[in-house]
Parts: C-alpha cells; sequence; structure tokens
C-alpha cells in the first residue's frame, strides 16, 4: 500500500501545475484588464490615489522634452472607467503641462514632473498650486519624504542625438531635492548615472532605475556625486520602479517588455510580460494589483499581485 500511495502522489506531482507565483502573465490572459483606445497619449506614469480610489496617469502627448503645454493628467476608476481624460490639462484653467511624466502624493497635494519643472496641484480638484523651476530638462519621477522634502530624478540628455555631452553641460542627468521650503539641492549628477528614471526612497536614500542601462542605483542624501549598484536587471530601458507591500520592489523595461518583481540580491521574477514600453507602475493597495503604463501603446494595464 505505501508503495501505491508514493507511486500515486508521484504522478500527482507530475501533472500539478506550477505555483501561481511563477507564472508571469500577459496581457491577453485572463485576469489582465487591458485600458486602451481611451485617449491616453503617450501614458508615462500612473499613482493610485487611496484617498479617492482614483488612478491618475500621465501622458507626454508628443516628446518628452516639449515645451508645448499639452500634456494631461487623467483620471481613471479601479473599473477601467476614464472619468475624466483631461483631468489636468496644460493651458487650461491655469494648468502648465508640457510633457507631464511622475506623480507623486502627499495629503492633499500632487506632485507633477514636467520639463525643467516640477508642478503641484490639489489632488482632490486638480487646481494648479506652484512651480518650482530645476536645473536640467527631462525630470522624469517623483517622490516625497515624510518632511515634505522632494526627490527628483533628472533623465539628462537623450546620447542619441545631437553631440555627446559632458558632465560640465548644463543639461546632464542629476537627482534633485526640493527641501521644504523650496531650495534645490543636487544629491547626484553626472553621465554615468545612467539616465535616472523611477524612484523609490529607501530610508535616508533613493533607489534609481537607468534607462539609460539595465540598473538599480542607490543615491544618497549627501549632496556629493556618489552612487552604488543596487541590482543589475536582464533587460534595459529600466524605468518604473515602485515598493510593493511586502518590501520589494515592482520594475518595468522596455527592452524585455516586462514588469519584474525585484529583490536585490535574487533573480528578478516576472511578474507581466508582452507589453510595449512598459513605463510606470503603481500599487492598488485596496485590491492588490499592479497598474502599468504602455507609454507607446498608449494603454494601462491592471494585474493582480502575486
Amino acid at each position: 500500500l505505501s508503495t501505491m500511495l508514493a507511486a500515486v502522489a508521484a504522478a500527482a506531482a507530475c501533472h500539478r501545475a506550477p505555483p501561481v507565483a511563477d507564472v508571469a502573465l500577459t496581457p491577453a490572459v485572463l485576469g489582465v484588464t487591458t485600458i486602451s483606445n481611451a485617449g491616453f497619449a503617450g501614458p508615462e506614469n500612473v499613482v493610485y490615489d487611496s484617498a479617492a480610489d482614483v488612478y491618475l496617469v500621465s501622458n507626454v502627448n508628443g516628446g518628452p522634452a516639449a515645451r508645448d503645454d499639452n500634456g494631461f493628467v487623467s483620471r481613471v476608476a479601479p473599473d477601467g472607467r476614464v472619468l475624466a481624460l483631461r483631468w489636468i490639462a496644460g493651458g487650461v484653467n491655469g494648468a502648465v503641462l508640457d510633457a507631464p511624466k511622475g506623480l507623486a502624493i502627499r495629503g492633499d497635494t500632487l506632485a507633477v514632473a514636467d520639463v525643467g519643472a516640477v508642478h503641484f496641484f490639489d489632488r482632490r480638484t486638480g487646481a494648479p498650486l506652484g512651480t518650482v523651476a530645476l536645473p536640467g530638462l527631462v525630470m522624469n519621477d517623483v517622490a516625497f519624504t515624510s518632511d515634505g522634502t522632494l526627490w527628483i530624478t533628472d533623465t539628462g540628455p537623450n546620447r542619441g542625438t545631437g553631440g555627446a555631452p559632458t558632465d560640465t553641460s548644463h543639461d546632464v542627468d542629476a537627482v534633485w531635492r526640493v527641501l521644504p521650503g523650496g531650495r534645490v539641492r543636487a544629491a547626484a549628477r553626472g553621465l554615468a548615472l545612467g539616465r535616472p528614471d523611477g524612484i523609490v526612497l529607501d530610508g535616508a536614500d533613493a533607489l534609481v532605475a537607468t534607462f539609460g542601462a539595465n540598473r538599480v542605483e542607490r543615491v544618497t542624501a549627501r549632496g556629493d556625486t556618489g552612487w552604488v549598484g543596487v541590482a543589475t536587471l536582464p533587460g534595459g530601458r529600466v524605468d518604473g520602479l515602485r515598493r510593493l507591500p511586502d518590501g520589494a520592489l515592482a520594475v518595468t523595461s522596455w527592452d524585455a517588455g516586462s514588469v519584474w518583481r525585484l529583490v536585490p540580491g535574487t533573480a528578478p521574477r516576472t511578474l507581466l510580460t508582452g507589453v510595449e514600453s512598459p513605463a510606470g507602475v503603481a500599487v492598488d493597495t485596496r485590491r492588490h494589483r499592479l497598474a502599468v503604463t504602455s507609454m507607446q501603446g498608449n494603454a494601462l494595464y491592471l494585474l493582480p499581485l502575486r
């Protein structure tokens, strides 16, 4: 009998489906909600507003460094309905939005990274609250500390156009901090940063994704030019970066067309694949799922966290 039971158990093990946590979803798989043909125009980033229970999606709507004041922020319900496509729109009601990218919320303030600046809006109404100008050009992602300090990534110049810039040029890769009161300080500067993109705070430091490489880096708040690699990923053009509820990181890569779950020091695990230019990522804490933008696909994906 023991021999028979062992044989049955072995046969069952051979036919058992792999754990759900090891299965990477694609947009076509049941369980992934795709929001497309909704009017998005270069959706670069997304944040989950837990107080209002909505997703806010930034739309570049043109060149990432163009000063055309035609960018906008969309308001999307958790069921995928677009509540207001141009909830905040450049040139409307006093708002300035050229090519909006990263979004962050602190209290009732929404910060939006833009060309050469960060704009602030009322989280509830979308009304403009002010602007802080920054050195450089392509401000990409933002994150608030508990005391109101704002960290901003500056993706720097496009290496593929014009001449190769030098570290002494005005527009170089950087990570900035805007202190309470509006003072601007550089946490790190230099082309070796690899085009900083997504950002997540980690204690007194920040973790930064590299759109010009395949790394996640640690940047300190000391104001020096030092940074250190934290993880190397299997695909480049690393864009979105967010902290998951269990402490791991969600990371997106354009080259891999994937979203990974990353614990530094271990191999990344694929959460979503087969996505064109996966850019921003947000954590829906009410439904335990991710929202991911496809910048070139003009789509938003909602997928369960596994």
